[in-house]
């Protein structure tokens, strides 16, 4: 099976600050990949760069065998990749409706198995407040809008940032629930977030990051052998 990612040496520097040192690793079609560590160890930064949101200085990133490197942001979510950022970038003068419709698209397959209406079945509380500004939602509310609003353009890789960082109990199982649901349905992910014990029951390979360099770089079965070490550099 051909990887449907490859980050392949990355450095990344903000200025004369160098934050990747090397990151490598690749997602094959339909997994979920966590990437792990502390605060300030490179994982936003490493997502950034695959989206063109920062430049790299060295090293490649290619999805579907493409060298998309020197593509711009737009062009690379264009190839049906999906963000929902830390924060979750709600627009301020749209509503929940607005959030949805713009961002509606079958992918470059055709595809729109993720339309408007089953985003809402799968988000019942959106579907209450489609006339409400995003910005007037609750924290947990803006999370499924910004997963929402992702899923709209049915990509084949969704990329999300701090998955639940913030967010109530019950909000966060419900949010897990539906990541499981995503990857069921076919697309793969790539998971930041810091509850460990779920995402070694959710993904299927597992990236450590300390101080912008990839310490480990496990499957699921290896995260289970190595389950203390893995909590040793997260600080759990």
């Amino acid at each position: 099976m051909s990887n449907l990612l490859e980050v392949k040496s990355l450095h990344s520097l903000y200025g004369e600050s160098h934050v990747l040192h090397g990151v490598s690793f690749s997602l094959d079609p339909g997994q979920a990949l966590s990437l792990m560590g502390r605060n300030g160890m490179g994982k936003t930064t490493t997502l950034k760069s695959i989206l063109g949101l920062v430049t790299p200085r060295s090293g490649t990133v290619s999805f579907k065998g493409e060298n998309i490197t020197d593509l711009a942001t737009w062009q690379r979510i264009k190839r049906d990749i999906a963000y929902v950022p830390e924060g979750r970038g709600m627009f301020h003068n749209l509503t929940v409706d607005e959030h949805l419709q713009v961002a509606a698209r079958a992918n470059n397959q055709g595809e729109n198995v993720w339309d408007y209406d089953r985003v809402l079945d799968t988000f019942p509380r959106l579907k209450e407040r489609l006339s409400n500004l995003g910005t007037q939602l609750s924290g947990g509310e803006q999370q499924m809008l910004a997963i929402g609003r992702a899923l709209v353009t049915n990509p084949e890789l969704l990329i999300l940032d701090e998955a639940t960082e913030g967010l109530a109990p019950l909000i966060r199982k419900e949010i897990w629930d539906v990541i499981r649901t995503i990857k069921d349905s076919g697309i793969s992910t790539i998971i930041v977030d810091k509850n460990i014990q779920v995402l070694q029951g959710l993904c299927d390979r597992h990236v450590v990051l300390v101080k912008g360099k990839v310490v480990m770089n496990l499957d699921a079965e290896q995260l289970q052998s190595n389950f203390a070490e893995v909590e040793g550099y997260l600080g759990v």
